[in-house]
Formats: C-alpha cells, sequence, structure tokens
C-alpha cells in the first residue's frame, strides 16, 4: 500500500474516532477559523469607512457653522464676503492634510477654491459629488486625474469630501468639497489592519495550540481504550477458541471413540446371529443409526475444527466452508476471494464468524439453492459479502447474528443484513482494513 493510501487510511480512521460530537466540535472551530479570517479581512475596511464617515461629519459640522453666518460665497456674491469666507478657510481648514477647498455650484461652477486659478471654471461632477446633489454628504478616495485636479498632481490619491449647502426651500443650492491626502488614512487603517491580523493569529494560534494538545490527549486515551479492547477482545477469542479446541478434542475422544466401540460390538454380536433372527435385524438398525449419529458427530466436528480461522488464514477457512457446505447440503456455494492481504487473526476470525452465521442461516431457513461469498477491500474497510436465492430475512436477529455483532462491532466493524433485489439475503459484515499480519 502507498504512503499517501496509509495517510488517508489513517486519517479516515482518526475522523470516525471523533465521534458526532468530535466531528460536530471540529466542524465548529473549522466555522470560527473562516468567521473569524472574513471578520480580519472586514474590520479593516470598515474602520475605512468609518474614519471617512467621522470627517465627513466633522467638515459638514463647520460647513453649517459657515452656513448660519451666511460667508458660503454664491455665483454673485460680493467680494468683502468672499474675502471673508477665504480667510476662514484658510485659518480654519487648509493645511495639514487638508490640500484644496472648493464651493461648487449646482450646475458643476467653482464659485470658490483657494486656487484661484480655479474660480469660475465648469467642470464635470463625478460619482461622488453627484451623490452628494442628492442631499446626503458623502465621501471617496479618487485619483487625481479627473480636470478638476490639474493642481493636485503632486499627490496620487485624494479624499474627496462633498458636503451639500441646503437651501431654505430645501434644495441643494451648491456643493462644499474639501479634498484631504489619503496617507493619514492609510497609516490609520494599517496600524488597525496590523493590530486585527495580530489579534486574529494569536487567538488561532491559541486556539490552535489548545486544540492540539486536546487532540493529543484525546488521540492517546482513544489510543489506549482501543488497545485495551483489542487486547480484551484478543483473551477473548483465545478463550473461545481454546474452549472450541478442548470440545473438538472431549468430542472426539470421549464420544467419538465409545461410538466407534460401540459399532464394533453391534457388529461383533450381529455376526454371531443367523441373518433370519429378528436380533440381527434390531441390531443392524442399531448399527446404522449409530453410524447416523457418527456422520453427524463428524460434520459438526469439522465445523468447529475447519472453524478456526486464526489457523487456517480466513481464505482456507471459507474454502474449508464452501467444501462442507456443498458435501452436507445440496446447497451451491461459490466464493471470490479479492484481497491481496491477509487480515488479522481478530478480524479474520470475525468475518469467517459472520460467514458461518450466514451461511448456517440460508441452510436453515432460506430454502435456497445457491450463494455466494464474497470478500473484498473497499477503501478502509474489508468486506464480506454473502448472498442467495432464499426466501428473503425473517426480519428477526437470533441470537447467533447477534453474537456475530458484537465481536465485528468490538473491532471496529459491523454487520448488515438486507433483502436482494429479486430474491433472497444479502448479509455485509465489514472491519477495519488498516490492521494486517
Amino acid at each position: 500500500m502507498s504512503r499517501l493510501g496509509r495517510y488517508r487510511r489513517a486519517v479516515l480512521a482518526g475522523w470516525r474516532e471523533l465521534g458526532l460530537w468530535g466531528r460536530l466540535a471540529l466542524g465548529g472551530i473549522g466555522l470560527s477559523v473562516v468567521i473569524t479570517i472574513a471578520l480580519g479581512l472586514w474590520i479593516p475596511d470598515a474602520a475605512r469607512r468609518h474614519l471617512l464617515h467621522g470627517q465627513t461629519d466633522i467638515i459638514s459640522g463647520l460647513v453649517a457653522e459657515f452656513d448660519a453666518r451666511g460667508l458660503i460665497p454664491t455665483l454673485n456674491g460680493d467680494q468683502a464676503s468672499y474675502d471673508e469666507f477665504d480667510a476662514e478657510v484658510r485659518l480654519r481648514l487648509l493645511g495639514g492634510d487638508t490640500v484644496r477647498v472648493k464651493v461648487w455650484t449646482p450646475d458643476g461652477v467653482v464659485v470658490y477654491s483657494d486656487e484661484p486659478a480655479l474660480r469660475g471654471q465648469r467642470f464635470p461632477f463625478n460619482s461622488t459629488a453627484t451623490e452628494a446633489l442628492n442631499g446626503i454628504s458623502a465621501s471617496d478616495v479618487s485619483d487625481v486625474s479627473e480636470p478638476a485636479h490639474a493642481f493636485e498632481q503632486h499627490v496620487e490619491q485624494l479624499i474627496e469630501l462633498y458636503i451639500p449647502v441646503i437651501g431654505d426651500d430645501g434644495s441643494v443650492t451648491g456643493l462644499f468639497e474639501v479634498e484631504e491626502r489619503v496617507d493619514t488614512l492609510n497609516v490609520t487603517v494599517g496600524r488597525i489592519r496590523r493590530n486585527t491580523w495580530l489579534a486574529i493569529g494569536l487567538g488561532l494560534g491559541v486556539l490552535t495550540v489548545f486544540m492540539a494538545s486536546l487532540t493529543l490527549a484525546n488521540s492517546h486515551v482513544l489510543t489506549r481504550r482501543r488497545r485495551e479492547a483489542e487486547d480484551l477482545l484478543t483473551r477473548l477469542i483465545n478463550a473461545q477458541e481454546e474452549e472450541r479446541r478442548r470440545i473438538v478434542g472431549s468430542l472426539h475422544d470421549d464420544v467419538g471413540q465409545p461410538l466407534y466401540r460401540l459399532l464394533y460390538g453391534l457388529q461383533g454380536s450381529r455376526s454371531r446371529l443367523s441373518s433370519e433372527d429378528p436380533v440381527a435385524a434390531e441390531l443392524s438398525r442399531l448399527e446404522d443409526l449409530v453410524r447416523s449419529v457418527d456422520g453427524t458427530l463428524r460434520g459438526e466436528l469439522r465445523t468447529l475444527h475447519h472453524g478456526l480461522a486464526e489457523d487456517l488464514g480466513l481464505k482456507t477457512a471459507l474454502q474449508e466452508l464452501q467444501e462442507t457446505t456443498q458435501t452436507e447440503s445440496a446447497l451451491e456455494l461459490e466464493l471470490d476471494f479479492d484481497l491481496p492481504e491477509a487480515l488479522d487473526p481478530n478480524s479474520s476470525v470475525a468475518l469467517f464468524r459472520a460467514a458461518q452465521e450466514a451461511v448456517t442461516n440460508v441452510r436453515k431457513h432460506a430454502a435456497a439453492r445457491r450463494v455466494w461469498i464474497r470478500v473484498f477491500e473497499d477503501g478502509e474497510r474489508v468486506i464480506l459479502e454473502v448472498r442467495d436465492d432464499g426466501q428473503g430475512p425473517s426480519g428477526r436477529e437470533g441470537l447467533g447474528l447477534a453474537t456475530t455483532r458484537e465481536r465485528l462491532e468490538a473491532i471496529g466493524g459491523g454487520i448488515r443484513v438486507v433483502a436482494a433485489n429479486r430474491s433472497g439475503t444479502v448479509v455485509t459484515a465489514w472491519t477495519p482494513a488498516g490492521v494486517h499480519q
């Protein structure tokens, strides 16, 4: 098996061992990481928008003050008011990050600018200015490619803040524009972004260390419990198989040998009588009965002996089961064994017991003519499938099937019994494929 295949199998085995709550917890952690990264991307952008809105609110308050004092110039305003407004702008706005102040008419004429060359010129409005003409303050970061920015070519980007000037009738009578350098905003947002990712990285680091420690501790616990369960199952199987060997020997020596002596005694007694003697006929009937009992006993002993899949290996044990079944019944049994590696003894015994139980149930209850046994590896599982053409499952789980299920589940496997598509029953048993001899 390739290294990638072993790694994939180990990951799948670990995923199964997590259980439902463990998988939900892991999924929750993954979702938390995704949400955290999304917040790391969203927070700096949100901070940028809030900073622009805050600066817009500051300029809006100043515009409201100028408007209340009647300082905002109009297209036909007097020079004295214009000069007073210009002095206020240069005192309270220009300098620092602010590089330009303009007052526009609704049709795009520059009524005021701290750059005299722009006064009286008409320029097309951009989308941000058009939004402000609807009576809502607007702000955006733009380049200096527009004609209205002919005197700001020394900077790459500007923050444009547009504040609508509202007349007495509620209509927009002009736009107050403040253009600021973007450097301070970028530096502030950069710090917010850096601190945000630092906090996220620290949090994810702590979470990773915590989850790694928890996973490692949980892995140790699961590994210890699995080994304890495997050791217990191994001792149980060994005890069962040892008891099976003892029973085989006991039946052979304590029952089989006396049967032979009984049969020889009956034959010897009958040989001393004439063939017409009624006692001779009775002795002959008793001989047949002893032979029948001996045949039944031998069949059971073969089943018990050849059932030791731990000694024979799964393939050989299934071949013996196939031969015994076809010898003792009219069933035709086909075996398809496609497993490249030998299984460990626990899995071999568990799967053989499942096959033995399925075939026994077919012989007793299914009224079938053919049985198909297939063994193959499917990803992380070794699967044994027993299918017959009989009358289908009864719906009741007997003691043998319940015991087989417990044996399989103890080593991480399972068993399922369903009706076949057309007729008969399909018994599917499986064990983990990660353990081989």
